[in-house]
């Protein structure tokens, strides 16, 4: 069976600035084993971007619940998924005319996913997301945002030229929507370019079964868990509107991968790296020096009778990525926990210790100050963008 839940949180900037919550997002139950869902995101610029959104994210996910049918083809889903993405560009478009509006006033994104069974579906405008928990246990980015080099958003309306649809080639346990600015949080800058390149600990919180038990605790109630994590993420990180839609079947059998997988990542290593590369881009003459002075030494110790043995010092990317969760040793079917997670320690009520008890990870309570934990550059953790 597919649980679900969905968020939209007006962002503290609209709030300060008396704007109106431009996100949007919708869910559709087809059946136990075959949901729907979208986020989109009108343009912050735009004066009925709001408007647009919530048309976008309506009118796509019925157009496909009302099309898709048990004998369709993958070729014919996808195609579907396209033609919702035009009808929902059309409905605004016919708004705006109606209202005397200039079109431009109507930008959104539009992420959409059709997860029937195992197999994911989906479409994409724009800079929102959406990121996969595969059978193999691996956190997946399906979409790439959409931006030019400058950073400017490719909305709904610059057609079927900037669309994208497709199937993810691999089965899923879970999938996650969200505008840019909860998706961001899974990808900071500092691990871009890692091995691992998603948050893996932060996305395990949203959409891990091994980390929600949702069949357990009820669809309402890691709703309002998860709502109170997000509503306590500083502004400094995020304080455009926020939106995720979570879809996971947990009947659905996952792999287990080994603890490091699950780590916090080493953030002081990683802003270490990171900066240092940055100094290299920037100033490369200073390091051509260092390194030329380096050479002559180890050829000056060579000419000598050599160094002798230098001590092993792993410093491979595998090896200062991620913390080690202890040395207990890969997980297994049986309860066992993780350290240094997101949800750590998460429990106040004592009436749910017992309920909302993670197979894997922590446990699904205390959203409060973990973010700020994790991000704050007080910790040594990283910046996002």
């Amino acid at each position: 069976m597919i649980y679900t839940y969905g968020i939209t949180q007006q962002g503290t900037y609209h709030v300060k600035h008396g704007l109106i919550c431009q996100d949007a997002h919708n869910i559709i139950k087809c059946d136990e084993s075959y949901v729907i869902a979208a986020v989109a995101d009108g343009l912050g610029s735009e004066e009925h971007s709001d408007i647009a959104s919530q048309m976008a994210a309506k009118i796509s996910t019925e157009y496909c619940a009302e099309n898709i049918k048990d004998d369709c083809s993958d070729e014919q889903i996808m195609e579907i998924i396209r033609d919702s993405f035009a009808l929902a560009q059309s409905r605004i478009e016919k708004v705006a005319t109606d209202n005397g509006h200039d079109l431009d006033q109507y930008d959104t994104t539009l992420s959409l996913a059709v997860f029937r069974g195992n197999a994911l579906y989906y479409g994409q405008s724009g800079d929102s997301g959406i990121v996969t928990l595969t059978a193999e246990g691996l956190y997946k980015k399906v979409v790439e945002q959409q931006r030019d080099e400058e950073g400017r958003v490719f909305p709904l309306y610059f057609g079927e030229d900037k669309w994208v649809f497709g199937k993810f080639p691999e089965p899923v346990v879970s999938v996650f929507l969200a505008t840019d600015g909860m998706l961001e949080t899974l990808f900071p800058v500092y691990i871009r370019n890692e091995p691992v390149n998603i948050y893996v600990a932060l996305a395990r919180y949203f959409m891990g079964p091994d980390s929600l038990h949702i069949e357990e605790s009820g669809e309402d109630y890691v709703k309002e868990k998860v709502s109170e994590f997000m509503d306590s993420i500083p502004d400094a990180q995020v304080n455009d509107d926020k939106t995720v839609v979570v879809m996971v079947n947990p009947d659905f059998e996952m792999k287990i991968q080994e603890p490091d997988y699950y780590a916090e990542p080493n953030w002081e290593e990683l802003r270490r790296r990171y900066e240092e590369a940055w100094k290299r881009a920037a100033y490369p003459h200073l390091f051509k020096d260092a390194e030329n002075d380096q050479e002559e030494i180890k050829n000056n110790m060579e000419a000598n009778g050599g160094a002798g043995d230098e001590e092993d010092n792993d410093n491979s990317c595998s090896s200062v990525t991620r913390k080690s969760a202890g040395n207990e040793g890969a997980l297994s079917d049986e309860t066992q926990d993780l350290k240094k997670v997101p949800c750590e320690g998460f429990i106040n009520d004592e009436e749910q210790k017992g309920k909302t008890q993670i197979k894997y990870g922590a446990k699904l309570d205390k959203g409060k100050g973990v973010f700020k934990k994790l991000f704050s550059k007080s910790e040594n953790s990283p910046d996002t963008e």
